[in-house]
């Protein structure tokens, strides 16, 4: 009976296909091995196994041994890699170099698919591990049959198998195997899951492993739902520039998978605490701010919300300030002064503004700069660039584009600045 119970799933290779094998020593592998070049030896053209030493057990030698020589026997061919961790042992970067490996065999040998050993308890440990991490939203949730990683097709014909019918099916042909020590540690995060959650929900009758499924496939395609309100909300923004007061009317998940793939398409991975800390400050009160990740800046200025390079804030203003002795025509950050002014109006400074800054205006009185960019609703950081013209009674007479206080009279132009 046990045979009729133990079938590979997902057998989507061809007679023709060479099929590539990662074989770690430990029983998992070593039971699909037996599977592959016992009954299913006639499935495919040509195995190839790819073996990973991680160099951090003392059986690991052994291991690799035996696998060379079991492939030796069956005539199969085999690379070996060997890890060096330079530090620290790292799951997560065992597994990215583990995998780097993988595709550089893979397509050296031509694979057409790569086969891993997870089996269903693997599926259950991993949603459970995703949403106790706060790590459901990064990928699709649990392990799926097949997927693609770094350009490999990847299947997993034990997906459908629980771990007590590998075992049973490791006693009954007596397949040899090595205990990785490690695995009966709480030292990973992985390992609690196994040894006090996972295990305690088999034993309460009332718990329901294959539930952790059901929740994977309903997630994933309300994942699905919610990328593809995210994706039409970003369509409706102009050169990666969205609306305050559009993302503000979005519910909060939806605001959630809105900033992340906003952000993805900028290069930049944000954390859920960094999301959250975006949504907070987007629906703040305060008028302009930015939030710093890696070398990028989330800028919110009023209702527009997007993404520059960080390092082009680091500067007050791109021109010095400099003295207007003559009429003719002047450049300050990216303005363009054009200068026709009899002598005893001469000279002017243009300069960036400074704290204390006033301009006197008609009609209205005195005013401070700082407010009238306030009331303007000019950015943070085009305030720093937009020029003041100081009168030698050290007066503001003209602000940018935004006040050009100097009227033109009937026999000169006067002052104009106009943005290059």
């Amino acid at each position: 009976m046990l045979e009729g119970r133990f079938k590979l799933a997902n057998i989507k290779w061809q007679k023709s296909d060479t099929v590539a094998l990662a074989i770690s020593g430990g029983m998992d592998s070593m039971v699909l091995y037996h599977q592959l070049t016992h009954e299913y030896r006639n499935t495919y053209q040509k195995l190839v196994l790819f073996h990973v030493n991680h160099g951090v057990r003392k059986e690991s030698e052994e291991e690799e041994q035996y696998i060379k020589q079991l492939a030796k026997e069956n005539d199969h061919t085999v690379a070996v890699k060997h890890l060096s961790m330079g530090g620290e042992f790292s799951q997560g970067k065992a597994r990215e170099m583990r995998y780097r490996f993988f595709a550089d065999e893979y397509k050296a040998c031509g694979a057409d698919v790569l086969l891993t050993a997870h089996h269903k308890d693997d599926h259950f440990e991993t949603v459970l591990h995703q949403l106790l991490t706060n790590r459901h939203l990064n990928r699709t949730l649990g392990i799926k049959e097949d997927n693609v990683i770094n350009d490999m097709a990847v299947a997993r014909p034990l997906l459908n198998l629980l771990k007590v019918d590998i075992r049973r099916y490791q006693q009954r042909y007596n397949v040899h195997y090595f205990e990785d020590a490690t695995n009966a540690e709480d030292d990973y995060t992985r390992n609690y899951i196994r040894h006090h959650i996972a295990g305690n929900i088999k034993e309460n009758e009332n718990l329901h492993e294959e539930s952790l499924s059901q929740v994977a496939d309903d997630f994933d395609a309300l994942k699905q739902l919610a990328n593809i309100k995210a994706s039409e909300f970003l369509d409706r923004s102009s050169d990666g520039m969205f609306s305050r007061r559009a993302f503000q009317k979005q519910s909060h998940i939806i605001k959630v998978f809105i900033l992340k793939k906003w952000m993805n398409c900028r290069n930049v991975t944000p954390s859920r605490k960094f999301i959250e800390e975006t949504i907070n400050i987007i629906q703040s009160e305060l008028p302009q701010t930015d939030l710093s990740i890696g070398n990028k800046r989330i800028m919110l200025r009023y209702d527009d919300v997007y993404i520059d390079n960080a390092e082009e804030y680091n500067v007050k203003s791109t021109d010095k300030s400099f003295l207007i002795s003559h009429s003719g025509r002047y450049f300050f950050n990216g303005h363009r002064l054009d200068v026709e002014l009899p002598e005893d109006m001469l000279p002017l400074t243009v300069r960036s503004k400074a704290d204390g800054d006033v301009i006197r205006l008609p009609h209205v009185g005195t005013k401070k700069i700082s407010r009238v960019f306030i009331d303007e609703k000019i950015p943070v950081e085009e305030r720093r660039k937009i020029p003041l013209i100081i009168n030698k009674s050290n007066e503001v007479i003209a602000l940018g584009t935004i006040y050009n206080i100097i009227k033109p009279r009937e026999n000169y132009k006067g002052l104009n600045i106009s943005k290059e």
